[in-house]
């Protein structure tokens, strides 16, 4: 029997190969890394994925900071990186409207019809497919397409599902990358710099916010007291097995209120409100429910937030890429498959200051991860640890027992402190407070 993306993926993109090879052949092969390169990547999967892809945009940038580059993403992702003055261009897929069309038709028109009518009068230095999974968006079937001197992306030979899935896929790449040993997901998009020559020095997300999309949030946030401690809470997931149970999360916001003055805030997308409402019944106080807001906005309001607890999603990714503590809870078990797609090791939220709290071992015959549609896995993780964990979190998030000075501190001091906009910048400004304090005055 067929696979189900035999058709609507694997098909085509070897179509497009052979029609490449033998009937459209580049008219250009091969270039000097020298001068400026137009460059076009194509990221067509999820909101993770996304972000996560954002270092190899200003890393590609630094190492040739004459390039022009374009990005292809999907349309409810586009707002993400318009602000991105390291990305020159953003183009997303076409939405292919009738209903009754199989989604996997859907994609293969929306990807034609983006060839057509923004991609065929062309010529890219570079194509570039970051996936290092299987490739189920036909990333791989556009960068065939495209003209382009050089195509780069990661082998088929990547997974056992990938090499049945996308096999014969090597063959649309002129640099074909190795799979490697299993590491981050960030790690594995900047391995594409290094194959193009270049050197890697940040690996730091990149998701950048306006002064409207903080306005926006401000407005959505308008009632909540300043001394109120802000935790966000993801409900949404890509699947039913990702998410932890409404209670659990209930449980955990009513210990952390007993310690805190805890307004919660549910972020979720417009089809999950009901499962919104139906925590914030269950949850102390008023809740704010910020369901279906544009993207740049959700990403404003967790940059407002103390802490975002939630599921492996991609608001978590955007929490963690706007500097906000985050506590995600995984269904994968620690002891199971490193490689596996729902592997923190590999999609964990990129950031300095993420916990990721998963079960020790798998339940009921789940071995390399959880294999059931519903919650199995994830059960597994109790409410204490989390609570825990958040508890630790929030105590680092402001200095206790501060000393209030006895001498005013120096103009420069203050004016370190109002500049820090990240924890360790504020601890360490807070620290020079204190020890402003054992010094003399300044001569006035």
């Amino acid at each position: 029997m067929l696979p189900p993306l035999f058709f609507s993926v694997r098909l085509p993109t070897l179509l497009a190969i052979l029609w490449r090879t033998y009937f459209q052949r580049d008219s250009v092969v091969g270039m000097s890394h020298k001068g400026p390169l137009s460059i076009v990547i194509f990221r067509l999967d999820s909101l993770g994925d996304v972000v996560l892809t954002t270092p190899l945009f200003r890393e590609l940038k630094k190492a040739y900071p004459k390039s022009r580059c374009t990005v292809v993403v999907q349309e409810a992702y586009r707002p993400l990186l318009v602000t991105n003055p390291l990305i020159d261009e953003v183009l997303s897929l076409p939405d292919i409207k009738p209903p009754w069309l199989p989604l996997g038709a859907k994609r293969l028109l929306s990807a034609v019809l983006l060839y057509r009518t923004r991609l065929r009068a062309r010529h890219f230095d570079f194509a570039i497919c970051p996936r290092w999974d299987v490739d189920e968006h036909l990333a791989t079937f556009l960068c065939v397409l495209t003209n382009a001197s050089n195509r780069v992306g990661y082998s088929e030979k990547a997974s056992l599902a990938k090499q049945r899935i996308n096999r014969g896929f090597d063959t649309a790449f002129s640099n074909c990358v190795p799979p490697g040993a299993a590491r981050h997901e960030v790690l594995r998009n900047l391995a594409i710099v290094e194959a193009l020559g270049g050197t890697v020095s940040d690996d730091t997300l990149e998701i950048r916010l306006t002064e409207r999309d903080r306005r926006k949030a401000s407005k959505l946030l308008a009632q909540v007291a300043p001394s109120s401690t802000l935790i966000a809470i993801g409900i949404g997931a890509r699947s039913s097995g990702r998410r932890w149970p409404f209670e659990r999360y209930a449980q955990t916001l009513r210990q952390l209120a007993g310690e805190h003055p805890v307004q919660a805030v549910i972020v979720c997308s417009a089809a999950e409100r009901g499962d919104a409402v139906q925590l914030a019944n269950a949850l102390p106080g008023d809740v704010i429910i910020v369901s279906g807001a544009p993207i740049r906005e959700v990403g404003a309001v967790l940059q407002r937030c103390d802490l975002f607890i939630g599921n492996d999603s991609g608001c978590a990714h955007l929490a963690a890429a706007v500097n906000c503590k985050a506590i995600v809870i995984s269904r994968h078990p620690r002891d199971g498959d490193a490689n596996h797609f729902n592997s923190p090791l590999r999609f964990a939220p990129h950031g300095s200051c993420v916990r990721v709290l998963q079960p020790a071992t798998g339940r009921d015959g789940c071995k390399a991860a959880c294999s059931r549609m519903g919650p199995h896995c994830i059960t597994s993780v109790a409410v204490d640890p989390v609570v825990a964990a958040a508890r630790k979190m929030l105590r680092e998030l402001r200095p206790t027992n501060l000393p209030l000075p006895t001498r005013p501190w120096p103009d420069k001091v203050l004016r370190h402190l109002m500049h820090s906009h990240s924890v360790d910048a504020v601890q360490r400004a807070v620290e020079a407070l204190r020890s402003n304090q054992d010094q003399p005055p300044a001569p006035r």
